[in-house]
């Protein structure tokens, strides 16, 4: 059964290059993983070290891994226009709808599609059932509660009976309130306007028992043990947006939390003192003494950061009743390739245990 992992965040916190780094850290572990992202902006491929990402999913390089590494960037429209050809009950009115100048506008525009257009890419990678792990890099956090609620309000936009209202002709005060609502807009925006319009919603009254069909499916989906939610962070401002309030959205949905990334971690206090004497360039005395000391304020620095950034996972760790954290290393220059996302990925699931683990009974 494929395993779906959810990477969530506030913008700024390095989630995309996790989830990349997760992605690569399942190849290396011999699985077989493809990486979607949601987020509008095209960071995904500069982390993966590719040119592009198209709605399709490509393979990426990475050397010595038994298992395979391949990406897809969400294409919203794409995503619609197939939907469509897949609900429509015959290929004309697929294609209609497709040509309509509203439902072009609908496709890009309805708010909430996005996110469950990406829901819709994420049903259709598990249903191939081509891969071991969907690894998912959502948009920051402020959109995923969307994310997460996209499936009950696409299906009450695509609710039959709604639709029915809209273009069905009515008897009585309701009919003749949308008759004379329909005469001024009609005056208002033109009669091909107005034809269009009522063949967008006769055409998409097509669609509405896929898309309500589907709707068990997709939110059975985001609810399944097989799915995963991590929650990104930076080890510099843990709680930023009031991570831990999305964690309570995601245990109120019965959402399988996972534990906390922690990003951008100073090196472990231990390692300050294991360093031992550094030797230094070819300076003269007065030269060396001031060389000295400020590696030595560099050092104590590095400790200090070092402590409160252990501190701050700890404190994750409490504030959501003992969760596991793992504390992912501040690594030198981008991270804009499989080898340096190598590095990264083992100091994650599935390569590395949790750096601070809950606290056994």
């Amino acid at each position: 059964m494929t395993q779906v992992e959810i990477c969530c965040g506030v913008g700024g916190t390095g989630k995309t290059t996790t989830a990349a780094a997760l992605g690569v850290g399942h190849a290396l572990a011999g699985h077989r993983v493809v990486v979607l992202t949601i987020d509008p902006a095209r960071r995904l491929a500069d982390a993966l070290g590719t040119q592009t990402l198209g709605n399709t999913p490509s393979r990426v390089p990475l050397a010595d891994a038994p298992g395979e590494l391949w990406a897809l960037m969400l294409d919203r429209k794409d995503t619609w226009d197939k939907i469509v050809r897949r609900f429509s009950s015959d290929a004309d009115r697929a294609e209609k709808l497709l040509e309509n100048r509203y439902y072009k506008a609908v496709s890009t525009r309805l708010t909430g599609s996005h996110e469950y257009m990406a829901i819709e890419k994420l049903h259709e990678l598990v249903s191939s059932e081509q891969w071991d792990v969907v690894v998912v890099d959502t948009p920051p956090t402020r959109h995923v509660v969307d994310f997460f609620e996209a499936p009950e309000r696409v299906r009450r936009v695509f609710d039959h009976s709604v639709i029915s209202k809209l273009i069905r002709t009515s008897n009585g005060l309701f009919g003749f309130a949308s008759k004379s609502a329909m005469g001024v807009f009609h005056r208002l925006a033109g009669e091909r306007e107005i034809e269009d319009i009522y063949e967008l919603f006769n055409l998409i009254s097509d669609l509405s028992h896929g898309f309500r069909s589907r709707h068990s499916e997709v939110r059975d989906l985001l609810r399944a043990n097989t799915t995963t939610y991590w929650l990104v962070a930076n080890a510099d401002a843990p709680q930023r947006n009031n991570i831990i309030g999305f964690l309570s959205a995601l245990r109120e949905r019965d959402m399988y939390f996972g534990g906390f990334l922690l990003n951008r971690c100073e090196a472990d206090p231990g390692r300050v003192s294991q360093l031992g004497p550094v030797p230094a360039p070819a300076l003269n005395s007065e030269q060396t003494d001031t060389w000295s000391e400020a590696l030595e304020r560099l050092l104590r620095r590095q400790h200090t950061r070092a402590l409160r950034h252990q501190a701050a996972g700890q404190g994750l760790s409490a504030s959501a009743g003992d969760a596991p954290v793992w504390m992912l290393p501040e690594l030198s220059g981008q991270l804009r390739a499989t080898a340096g996302l190598s590095d990264l990925a083992r100091c994650l699931p599935p390569l590395a245990a949790a750096s601070i683990s809950p606290v056994s009974d």
